[in-house]
């Protein structure tokens, strides 16, 4: 199965770490952002990948040369001048992804390469893909429910039978009827969705599929329930690893499943997920272990001397010699001096 990973993006929101690394290639827990979506990919079928590249394009290379295998190859599409968006990073990549000229009528999935979505149900994807399948809707957005579509940020705005009317802010726009959800950044699309595509920059949601609704193409949703950690600027960062560093360490105890540890069933099977990526993509020797309280995730070749309160993420390399509270040392820092609430660069 095909798939794409949108990974041309300059992160702008995560400066100043964006500055240093592509946002795909920061580590979240000793994990390239990118690895989290791709568990999902991989988990789906995709056995082809393309990956598009703009800013810091070298970083987003090597991680395609990383990640390549015998069941899994890799292609880079390299956007110049400037990134092309959602929906023209695809559009660039058609030669990939679109192979109708040959009989092939597949579909091919689409992912954000910088989110860190969890699922609870893990049958979700074959669930997604058996939907996409039957229906013959031009695409399938996964999606779940959050408290803040429709204020703080926008949805995808669908029927109570989920064909999607729409993508925006404000419900209304789309009947009194509409249900808004979050969209979690994973598609299912067919290739003819390559007949609303406009040469050059353009967004898949927003440009792309709106111009198919309005042709009168289906366009649907599945909903389910994911633990999404929002990681777009530093604050939110420091948080959601706060969240997850918490999670893991109640996987680590939650042993043969049927622990008490998490009392919710979807967030047990979500921290279990948590477990498996971390598992499948830690460095050898990355470890997680609790000090006076505190949780302190230490990579290869980083030291601690210091006291830490709270959490610390000790990335590959770090050096740390004082007190901290609540800090992400990213690769290669060298903290001499208390700091609180950071990511160290």
């Amino acid at each position: 199965m095909r798939g794409m990973m949108l990974t041309a993006g300059l992160g702008t929101r995560l400066r100043p770490i964006t500055e240093k690394f592509a946002k795909p290639a920061v580590p979240f827990l000793g994990v390239p952002l990118l690895k989290y979506p791709l568990w999902l990919m991989r988990a789906a079928g995709v056995n082809e990948l393309v990956l598009n590249s703009h800013w810091k394009a070298e970083q987003i290379k090597s991680l395609a040369d990383e990640i390549s295998a015998p069941d899994l190859r890799v292609h880079v599409s390299h956007e110049d001048g400037a990134p092309l968006g959602s929906g023209g990073g695809i559009w660039k990549a058609r030669a990939w992804l679109d192979q109708r000229a040959t009989g092939d009528q597949d579909s091919f999935f689409v992912a954000n390469g910088d989110e860190v979505i969890l699922p609870h149900d893990t049958s979700i994807l074959a669930k997604f893909k058996k939907a996409h399948s039957e229906s013959g809707a031009l695409a399938t957005i996964l999606v779940m429910k959050h408290p803040l579509v429709g204020t703080q940020f926008g949805g995808v705005w669908a029927s109570a039978d989920g064909d999607v009317r729409g993508f925006g802010k404000v419900g209304a726009d789309f009947g009194d009827d509409a249900v808004g959800y979050h969209y979690i950044g994973l598609l299912l699309l067919h290739p003819r969705v390559f007949d609303y595509m406009p040469e050059g920059e353009s967004n898949i949601l927003y440009d792309v599929l709106k111009s198919a609704i309005a042709a009168s193409e289906k366009v649907r949703v599945v909903v389910s329930d994911f633990t999404w950690f929002e990681t777009g600027n530093p604050h939110d960062f420091l948080r959601a690893t706060d969240e997850a560093l918490h999670l893991l360490d109640n996987a680590s105890r939650i042993g043969n499943f049927a622990s008490s540890v998490l009392k919710d069933a979807g967030l047990r099977r979500a921290a279990q997920a948590l477990r498996d990526i971390t598992a499948t993509y830690w460095t050898p020797g990355t470890a997680l272990e609790k000090q006076d309280g505190a949780l302190i995730l230490r990579a290869p070749g980083s030291s601690l001397s210091g006291s830490v309160k709270g959490f610390a993420v000790l990335e590959k390399g770090a050096q740390v010699t004082s007190a901290v509270e609540k800090i992400v040392a990213m690769p290669g820092a060298s903290i001499s001096a208390p700091r609180t609430n950071e990511i160290c660069l």
